[in-house]
């Protein structure tokens, strides 16, 4: 084995190492020495510790809240690892700094990885922008009927789901009301 190979294994193994540490001190509640060491595998190139660092980014867990930080390591998990959760949640720090449309491209993303809690995510944004109660009603259906969708998100699509029908009733009754005299 050539020292290169010797060298890179022994960086893997050092990475699985600084990774398997971080779980321990996460599940025992020591965030800011759990992400220590996660940033340390990451940085190594660990792809499964992409996502874990940058939601401790987002959240501000262990370490303080970064969004740009955060974005950087859910790209990486997205890029490297096709990640759907990273391109949700990328999609959801787009949607709240108010870039929509950008959003709107990120929750597209997470779908075709197979994230159904995307798809409210999308219906969200059709609904408060009010731009097309149709398309907020498909990806509410299409929520509320994956199998692949959080009990929550289902629940949350059927609620929304009601509302949005009522609304479009309500809209269409206006709209066809007889008008009083001239």
């Amino acid at each position: 084995m050539a020292k290169r190979e010797q060298g890179d294994m022994v960086r893997q193994k050092e990475a699985n190492r600084l990774y398997q540490r971080g779980e321990q001190h996460w599940s025992r509640g020591r965030l800011r020495l759990a992400f220590r060491c996660f940033l340390a595998a990451a940085k190594a190139g660990t792809v499964p510790t992409f996502r874990i660092v940058a939601q401790f980014y987002d959240r501000g867990e262990g370490v303080k809240a970064d969004e740009n930080a955060a974005l950087f390591w859910y790209r990486r998990a997205y890029r490297d690892g096709d990640d759907y959760s990273a391109a949700n949640n990328i999609g959801c720090i787009w949607r709240d700094r108010g870039k929509p449309n950008r959003a709107l491209m990120w929750f597209q993303r997470a779908i075709k990885l197979g994230d159904a809690d995307a798809s409210l995510n999308i219906a969200k944004i059709y609904l408060y922008k009010k731009a097309d109660l149709g398309k907020a009603i498909h990806y509410l259906n299409k929520t509320r009927k994956s199998r692949r969708a959080t009990e929550g998100s289902r629940g949350e699509a059927e609620a929304l789901l009601k509302k949005a029908k009522g609304n479009r009733m309500d809209s269409a009754s206006r709209s066809r009301s007889p008008r009083g005299p001239n």
